[in-house]
């Protein structure tokens, strides 16, 4: 990271923008800017192009099957969705870099659309651990509350 900052740096000299322009570029500010791509970065996966793209769903199992990761992106609208270890909606990557929500299961007017940030396959401290070490937060969802 120290070497990419002072790339960054020294990129920002070359281009003839002074210290003065560059006031806010510090390493923690440059950690904080990490830090927030890397929480909202959906992981983009190949199986798009082998399923039809009507069955949502079967795209969200052949993804998760097939581990087909070609990279990791920052969309602005699905960053806002929040994580739920029980969710009720999936983002579904179509040819790599078209994001569609398939809903899980029947949602409320009102409700809150929620993703999975992590495998909710995973048992309940493992789940606390990645989310508290990856993201930062200490997950209260309902599943995590009752212990599951």
């Amino acid at each position: 990271m120290e070497k990419e900052f002072g790339l960054l740096r020294s990129a920002l000299k070359n281009a003839y923008i002074t210290d003065e322009q560059t006031a806010f570029l510090t390493k923690q500010w440059y950690i904080g800017v990490l830090a927030r791509i890397r929480i909202n970065a959906f992981r983009i996966e190949l199986a798009g192009g082998m399923y039809d793209y009507r069955d949502l769903l079967s795209l969200a199992a052949a993804s998760v099957e097939a581990e087909a990761a070609v990279g990791n992106a920052v969309y602005m609208l699905p960053s806002f969705y929040n994580h739920d270890c029980d969710p009720n909606a999936h983002i579904v990557w179509i040819e790599n870099v078209d994001a569609r929500m398939k809903a899980l299961r029947d949602i409320e007017a009102g409700e809150e659309l929620r993703i999975c940030y992590i495998d909710a396959s995973m048992n309940h401290g493992a789940r606390q651990t990645l989310l508290s070490e990856g993201f930062g937060f200490q997950c209260r969802c309902l599943r995590c509350l009752s212990g599951d």
